[in-house]
């Protein structure tokens, strides 16, 4: 056995629910193999305070994930004040990818168009939630294999310095709009970017300032992007930039800092 997940079904409301955890992590360290210890108890207690401690490698921080839009979008929102639990030897796990399934399975509801499967990927790989796949592989559509194996979004993911996301200002958090940064190795920075409106006619204009990712306009440096999605050079901006996203929309963007 390579991986166990501790799930919370039937826990006595008398037991102690931390001791139960580490118990379990002590029993796995013991057993001889190097087993990764999957805790779930669907973020009840607030595990991103204390998971760490009691020996778990991932956590589930929510509820069960669902094959539509809204259940994605409430997970992530939820996340975005406990994303500092995220770092080497315990991360975050903000449940499983619903990417592909387009309602089936036994999370199927109405499922999602790619474009908010998209979202939904972007968003996991951004926040470094573990990224297991829900969907039935031997029946993936291209686009969403595609997808789960895009190189930009995985990289940022799996960066070597592991170090969480940060909401980069906080009136995006209004109508829906959501900017984050995370610092990566190499002096690169990834920006997301998140419409979560679910109206897909209605556009937002997101607005990134350098100065708010620490690159002040007299340190003479910029960012040369690249579309973590695509892998396109994406231009060069050294003070800041406009982004129109529709509904759904989601850009990522993976700066390298050079002199500007």
């Amino acid at each position: 056995m390579d991986y166990l997940k501790y799930d919370y079904c039937n826990f006595p409301n008398s037991a102690d629910t931390k001791n139960a955890y580490l118990t379990m992590a002590t029993a796995l360290r013991c057993s001889g193999r190097d087993i990764l210890f999957a805790a779930c108890n669907w973020g009840e207690k607030s595990p991103w305070d204390w998971m760490r401690s009691r020996g778990a490698h991932t956590y589930r921080s929510t509820h069960d994930i669902f094959d539509v839009p809204r259940s994605y979008a409430d997970i992530f929102k939820s996340q975005l004040a406990h994303v500092e639990g995220n770092a080497p030897g315990c991360f975050n796990d903000m449940d499983m990818l619903i990417c592909g399934m387009h309602g089936k399975g036994n999370v199927g509801l109405g499922g999602c168009t790619d474009a908010q499967y998209l979202q939904h990927f972007a968003m996991w790989a951004f926040m470094g939630s573990p990224l297991i796949i829900g969907a039935d592989i031997r029946s993936l559509d291209e686009a969403n294999s595609s997808l789960l194996k895009n190189r930009g979004l995985i990289s940022i993911n799996q960066d070597e310095e592991c170090r969480p996301p940060f909401v980069l200002t906080q009136q995006f958090q209004q109508d829906n709009m959501y900017i984050l940064a995370r610092l990566l190795s190499g002096s690169r920075i990834a920006i997301g970017l998140f419409n979560t409106c679910e109206d897909t006619e209605k556009h937002a204009t997101f607005v990134v300032s350098l100065d708010d990712l620490g690159i002040h306009s007299e340190s003479h440096k910029a960012l040369k992007l690249t579309d973590a999605v695509s892998g396109e050079y994406a231009g060069t901006v050294k003070d800041g930039m406009h982004v129109h996203l529709p509904g759904q929309g989601t850009k990522v963007f993976i700066g390298e800092i050079i002199d500007g």
